[in-house]
């Protein structure tokens, strides 16, 4: 009977770790994020600016004016706002001046990145950051850009036959 009087205390606490204080980001790898990309493209970033724009999920402390030079999956404006900068200070998407390789979804009304800082992917000449292999999310600089795209492009098709035949 002596542990009876730290019941109470066990039980304060218990309570006092909420699931949510344990919230981790997960980060997709490149299949994954790939196939639930709703929009792939190479962006050239011109202007990114402070903001305070609300989306359904978090606040977007960043925007990025962004004019598309080419589409790889999805539909987008030739000229498209990315939002990025979340207040989930646990991972977020940051952007810079310069062309990118991006993976997008939709936050309301807003284009935002589909796998935190992994989704902006920075194109340096001919060349741009890629997963090291399949299965990590670890990467690897110096990657022929296309044959990052010949490799999305060939994931893109295997889901689409995948789909067809279910």
């Amino acid at each position: 009977m002596k542990y009876g009087c730290m019941l109470p205390a066990i039980v304060v606490c218990c309570l006092s770790f909420q699931p949510e204080s344990f919230a981790k980001a997960y980060f997709a790898p490149k299949r994954q994020m790939i196939e639930r990309a709703e929009a792939i493209a190479i962006v050239e970033i011109k202007e990114v600016v402070k903001t305070d724009a609300k989306g359904r999920i978090w606040t977007y402390r960043q925007k990025a004016v962004a004019k598309v030079t080419q589409t790889i999956k999805g539909e987008l404006p030739e000229n498209v706002d990315l939002y990025g900068g979340e207040t989930f200070i646990c991972a977020q998407c940051n952007f810079t001046e310069g062309k990118y390789l991006v993976f997008l979804r939709k936050d309301g009304d807003k284009w935002v990145g589909s796998n935190w800082h992994l989704s902006v992917r920075l194109i340096k000449g001919d060349t741009v950051e890629w997963y090291k292999d399949d299965t990590s999310i670890q990467l690897k600089d110096g990657i022929p850009l296309k044959d990052v795209i010949e490799e999305i492009e060939k994931i893109l098709k295997e889901q689409d036959a995948k789909n067809d035949s279910s």
